[in-house]
């Protein structure tokens, strides 16, 4: 039984590691009866992981202000930054934005360059040539890179790092983070666009106080969801979660490019990108409002951020709301949270640098630690 317990202690441990570092990310500089408050765990158990971090250089104390009593400062804790950073390329049917992060979700710097799509060869020679580059300016940062991250709109095996159809980029089965590793010696980690905005809300969005949300992505690209349940990413059994464009909304409608028909993207793309020209109701932003009503009638999610070049119109905002309550099955309706992101474009690089940090950092910094 004594090797069980051990292995069971081990477990927690790690366990209470991941949530105390989790709370630090999503919070910023905390004391240590706030992580012990916001976590539930014993102070002394918040003690001995702060202990742990701040011997590891992951985590720094600082002085706080003085309480208002007159007390003494309390000891703040947060991330430290130059600890590790991460190079970020999103790429998208308009632009390529790229860029470094640090280890506290603060951009290093980004930058942003028109998308070759001439064909599917030069889309990846153009992605390999900002990863280049990307890296050639990570010694000036002062920070080791955890790794290389890369969102684009599609289908992702996010184990394998294979971008299995994108559509828009006209790739199909490429092994993506492959054919980086091999040529940065670097871990890549690659991902769905929307998946990467939904966790940059979870982190430092307004979805961060949120286990159970949806990040809902309108624009040229079409429409797409981001699920996070349990405080975790869903990305399904196929790794097709969260395909909303592709939601059948008429049996005898227009056909997809997907080979279905009456899909909703039919409705709503391209037509969802003359939106910016209405100010009143409009039957296109009733066919997005639609499939994101029937998303949120299927989950029941605590908040749907609206994010995309298009999703954060506030004409469109403000009429998928009205829709939202007038038809929603959730009761009570007031308490049904729908919001615009306040993140913009740079979300997405942001989740993609904390998917990359929880995938390679963290693992390499506790290798050898119980």
């Amino acid at each position: 039984m004594k090797p069980k317990r051990t292995a069971d202690s081990a477990l927690a441990k790690k366990l209470n590691r991941a949530v105390v570092i989790d709370c630090i990310e999503k919070y910023g500089a905390l004391s240590r009866a706030d992580i012990a408050r916001l976590t539930m765990l014993s102070p002394s158990t918040v003690s001995s992981i702060v202990a742990e971090l701040v011997d590891l250089g992951i985590v720094l104390e600082s002085k706080g202000t003085a309480a208002s009593s007159g007390g003494r400062r309390p000891i703040l804790l947060d991330l430290n930054a130059s600890a590790s950073c991460a190079a970020v390329v999103d790429v998208q049917v308009s632009r390529v934005l790229y860029g470094v992060v640090d280890l506290a979700g603060k951009p290093i710097w980004t930058a942003k360059e028109e998308v070759d799509l001439s064909s599917p060869e030069a889309t990846f020679h153009q992605v390999f040539q900002i990863v280049a580059k990307t890296l050639a300016r990570l010694p000036r940062t002062g920070a080791p890179a955890a790794g290389i991250g890369v969102s684009i709109p599609g289908i992702v095996d996010t184990n394998t790092g294979t971008v299995i159809k994108s559509t828009r980029l006209k790739w199909k089965e490429l092994p993506l983070a492959n054919r980086l590793e091999q040529e940065f010696s670097l871990p890549v980690y690659v991902d769905r666009d929307v998946r990467a905005a939904a966790w940059g809300e979870r982190l430092y969005g307004l979805a961060r106080s949120a286990d159970d949300f949806v990040y809902v992505m309108v624009g040229k690209g079409g429409l797409g969801a981001g699920l996070i349940l349990g405080g975790r990413s869903y990305v399904g059994a196929r790794m097709q979660a969260g395909e909303l464009g592709h939601m059948t909304v008429d049996i005898h409608g227009k056909e997809c490019s997907c080979g279905n028909t009456g899909c909703l993207v039919t409705l709503t793309y391209p037509a969802i990108d003359e939106v910016r020209r209405y100010n009143e109701k409009d039957p296109i932003i009733d066919c997005a409002a639609i499939g994101i009503l029937n998303l949120m009638n299927l989950l029941d999610p605590e908040l749907v951020v609206l994010g995309g070049d298009i999703g954060q119109e506030p004409a469109f905002v403000e009429q998928v709301e009205k829709v939202v309550q007038e038809r929603t099955f959730l009761t009570p309706r007031k308490n049904v949270r729908l919001v615009a992101s306040q993140l913009g474009e740079i979300g997405i690089v942001l989740g993609l640098a904390g998917l990359v940090f929880d995938k390679f950092y963290w693992k390499r910094a506790f290798g050898n630690v119980g």
